[in-house]
């Protein structure tokens, strides 16, 4: 089934750039040593929209008002993935495909602040 909408040109058209974070963890080699993870930044571009005044009262807490709407065309983002823009970080939390009438994903990504971060 061909899509309805292509929005590719209007997304690109106020795309920004940022940064994917990705994390690969630590593992135990043969010998039983510890091989430490591996982070690798990835850039990427997508439209970075704050999320609107009404949705952050009606979601009862759950979204506030430094969380972010990503819209992007291209390779799918891995949910629990670390955006990062502008020096902020976020978290991919949710993910809409909109693959059968479009050509965008949906993200909803949730800020991080220094307090949720976690420390080895």
């Amino acid at each position: 089934m061909p899509q309805l909408f292509a929005f590719r040109d209007l997304i690109e058209q106020y795309s920004v750039a940022f940064d994917i974070e990705s994390v690969v963890p630590g593992s135990y080699d043969n010998l039983g040593e510890y091989v430490a993870g591996e982070t690798t930044l990835t850039p990427s571009r997508g439209a970075l929209i704050p999320i609107a005044s009404r949705v952050v009262y009606e979601s009862g807490g759950r979204i506030d008002e430094k969380d972010r709407q990503l819209i992007k065309v291209g390779a799918p983002l891995t949910l629990g993935s670390t955006v990062l823009y502008k020096g902020e970080r976020y978290r991919v939390e949710s993910w809409t495909n909109h693959g059968d009438y479009g050509d965008f994903e949906t993200y909803l990504l949730k800020y991080v602040s220094a307090f949720n971060e976690v420390t080895p």
